[in-house]
Formats: C-alpha cells, structure tokens, sequence
C-alpha cells in the first residue's frame, strides 16, 4: 500500500534533498579534526601522500596496517586533487558515502511503498545522530556503511527487482570494497543476513546469488590482495599483534557492557523514531513476514544486531551499516501508522521528520563549532607553534594524541626524560603544567597552549638544547638519589 503525503510537491522534495546535501557537506572542511581517530586517518593520508606510498600506511612513522587501506586510498585521491591533506579531502569520501546511503535508503523505499516511503527513509536515516556524525568525519565507518549496504542493496534488487546477472557481480563487487575498508566484518554484514534470509524463504535467486562463483572471486580478490601483497613485503609475523587485538580480543576479551548495549545504542541514535516500534509492534512482524522485501532487510539488522552482541567489545559505530536498512523498516511503520490519521496528527506525522532534519543540519552548520569549541581552540596555536621552529625534531613525553601529530605537521617522537639530556635541540610539548622534577628554564617555553583537548588543560611548547636562547641546561633531569 503506497502513502501518499504532502512532502512528496516538488518544492518539498527540493528542500528534503537540498537539507540532505548540506548534512553530509556543509563545513565539513571548517572544523578541526574533532577525534583521535579522526586525527590517526589523517596523518596516515599524509604519510602515504608524502611518501607516495599507496601499499603501507604508517602513522607517525610507524606501519599502521590495523585497518585495510581503502579509505586512505579514497581520502588520497582529493587530497592529490588538491595539492595537500586538509580537513575536507579527508571527509569527503565519508560525506560522499553518507549520501549514497541515503540515495540507496531512498531507492529501497520507494521500491517496496512508493515515493513517501523513499523520503521517510532518506530523512530518517538522515536525522540519526550517529550516522550524520560519521558522514561527516573523516573515519572509516560511513565508507564502510556505503559499501555493505549498497552491496546488499544490489543483492535486495537481484533477488525482488531485476534478476540479470549484473546486480549480483554488483554486490559482489561492492562487497569487495567492504572487506578492503574493514576486513571480514563485511562477511556478517552483507552475506550472513543474505543466506539467513534464504535459509528461511528459499529463493531460487538467493541460492543463486550465494553461489555465484565469479562474484565471490571478485570479492575475495578484493579483499585478499592487499593482505598478500604487504605479506610478501613485510612477512606473515606481521599480522600477529593485529589478529589478536582485532579480533580476538574483540570477541572473547573482557569487555564492560551488557549484551543488549547495541539496543540502547540504536534507541539513542533513531531517537525517537524508535518509539513508535512499541505501537502495534505485532503488526509491523507480520507485515515484514508476509513481505520478503521487509523480510531481508530485517535479517539485514537483527543477525549482526545479535552476533555483534555476542562479542565482548561493544561500540555503537559497529552496527552503523545495518543502519540503512533499520531506517527503511522504522519508515515502512511511520507510513503505516500515518496513513489512516487526519487533523494535527497527520500533520505532525508528516512534517516532523522533516523539521528534525532541519535541526540536524543547523547545528552542523551553524552550531557545532561553538559547542565543540573547546576542542578546536588549541589546533591552530599548535601548528604556530610548530612552524615557528620548522628545523626542529618535536619531541613529546608521552604518547602523543594524533591531534598534536597532525597540526604540528611532522611526526612526533616519545622520549623519556632521561633523553633530554642527549637531544641537541628541538621543541619538546608537554601537556599540563611543566614537571618540576624536569627543571626547566621558563624561559625556554616558546608557546602556552591553553585548552588543549580539555576545557582545564592546556599545552606547553619548550625549546631544548641550543634551540633555547635563553641559557644553558634547558632540561635537566635530577641525578638519581644516592643509595
């Protein structure tokens, strides 16, 4: 049964498509990188940009091969486009990805219930806390989101829309660059929904898909070359410490949270779309057990929603690309429950998603960086710092957040205090106060930092050795006591 609504006047679909632009692209090369991680992507992306090396990522000098590389891969083409690594050429391939999420949410929707569905599912997935954080941040969770849903997506339309041959290589293809992005976790993304699915239906197109030969190869190509082309370069021992700490430890480690934390998580982000799953809840199941449409996009969500949930380490990104999906079938029930009502119930159906939408983007436009303020200020006086003194080895007591690596410019090295005494010269930064126990000439403390990474802490630049113009013994490390 198709809805019909007044969002569906070409005026309205203009503003819903133009809002969804501007989620994924408005200011997203104004901010400072807001997170460590988004801070280890980018250096990363510069490494491999000055080193012109597209096989090895490294981040601060060290081999950094925890994730497969097709996100620096991406993030390398605007950057190479550009002339340099910035903050936009690192978000866009994320921002580039959300919005196919959100094309292909929409294409799903108005495939099973027509146009209203399409926008509901567009605006929904749009308005998610989560998902429009990560379209726009330069990590590698809205790529891999792209990649796993367009991939089932492809699978979706072979299976219910169009048989050729063309949407299963597709999907394979896809899911290709899903397993490059994160590795294996595609598999349980993509592929174990499907064969759920077809376990419990049986199509004829499901087997088929699933035993499509050369797709699988092209997969498997995909995602095994680079494995064995950094194994050849640098020898099998070097995946050891990544096995376990990937995915050993995530699934068997000790981890803190409840087995229904991804549930909290997904009523948090579709907040409060979720509500209404506790409205006539009966109906929505049978409906999507009558329609294997509603049906494969259910596995989509509830088979990684309870694997994921078996494993010891627990974060909310981690189900981000069942979130597609999850949005298609919160706007399969928004229709329904919207179609039969009249007056100020309709019109509040109709018109809050989008009004929500709206807040969304006027807070990442026009908000974010004053709420986040306090960890941006810092950014700018870093590379000041830094360039002011660019001959200089920058030096840090403790392991540098990539923040400090990224804005200083150059790679950072960890000594102990012990090293002062043997470094000639060079820019050492010191969160917090200055150690006492260091004794060092104030004098010799080239910038104050305040607020770095905290609205209480700030960041100390201090000149070692001969760099200091202010005297002798810059930093000296107290003899030891006598025994």
């Amino acid at each position: 049964m198709q809805v019909k609504v007044e969002l569906e006047r070409r005026v309205w679909l203009l503003v819903t498509l133009a809002l969804l632009v501007l989620l994924c692209f408005w200011g997203i090369g104004d901010l400072a990188l807001l997170s460590t991680n988004e801070a280890r992507r980018a250096v990363t992306v510069r490494e491999m940009f000055v080193a012109h090396d597209w096989l090895l990522p490294r981040m601060n000098g060290e081999l950094y091969l925890a994730k497969p590389p097709l996100f620096y891969w991406l993030a390398l083409i605007p950057t190479y486009l550009f002339g340099g690594v910035s903050e936009l050429t690192v978000r866009l391939p994320s921002a580039i990805f959300g919005l196919a999420s959100i094309a292909g949410a929409f294409y799903c929707g108005n495939r099973i219930g027509g146009r209203a569905l399409g926008l509901y599912s567009a605006i929904i997935l749009g308005a998610n806390a989560t998902f429009s954080l990560f379209a726009r941040s330069a990590e590698i969770e809205s790529s891999l989101t792209g990649f796993c849903f367009l991939s089932l997506l492809c699978a979706w339309i072979y299976l219910f829309v169009d048989g050729r041959r063309r949407w299963s290589l597709l999907s394979y293809l896809l899911l290709g660059g899903a397993l490059l992005s994160k590795g294996p976790v595609a598999l349980l993304l993509v592929t174990l929904p499907v064969l759920v699915f077809t376990l419990i239906r049986r199509p004829e197109r499901g087997r088929q898909y699933l035993c499509d030969v050369p797709g699988w190869l092209i997969a498997l190509f995909l995602g095994i070359v680079w494995y064995a082309a950094v194994t050849a370069h640098e020898g099998f021992d070097v995946w050891k410490a990544i096995f376990k700490q990937d995915i050993v430890d995530k699934i068997g480690g000790q981890g803190a949270d409840h087995w229904y934390a991804y549930l909290l998580y997904i009523a948090g982000d579709f907040a409060p779309f979720c509500l209404l799953l506790f409205f006539r809840p009966l109906q929505l199941w049978r409906q999507i057990r009558q329609d294997p449409r509603l049906l494969l996009l259910a596995c989509a969500v509830l088979v990684p929603l309870v694997v994921f949930s078996l494993f010891s380490d627990k974060h909310a990104k981690y189900l981000l690309p069942t979130y597609p999906a999850l949005a298609v079938l919160i706007a399969w029930h928004w229709t329904q429950v919207l179609e039969p009502l009249a007056g100020w119930k309709r019109k509040l159906m109709t018109w809050f998603p989008l009004v929500l939408l709206a807040g969304f983007v006027a807070f990442y436009g026009l908000a974010m960086k004053k709420v986040y303020g306090y960890r941006l200020h810092a950014m700018p006086q870093i590379t000041r710092a830094a360039e002011a003194y660019p001959q200089l080895q920058i030096y840090s007591l403790e392991l540098p957040d990539m923040r400090l690596v990224y804005y200083a410019g150059r790679q950072v090295k960890i000594i102990t205090p012990a090293d002062l005494l043997g470094i000639d010269e060079g820019l050492l930064f010191i969160r917090g106060d200055l150690p006492p126990e260091l004794n060092i000439d104030p004098r010799c403390v080239s910038a104050q930092i305040p607020k770095y990474l905290s609205k209480h802490k700030g960041l100390q630049a201090v000149l070692l050795g001969k760099s200091c113009t202010a005297g002798s013994n810059v930093a000296q490390v107290p003899a030891a006591p006598a025994s």
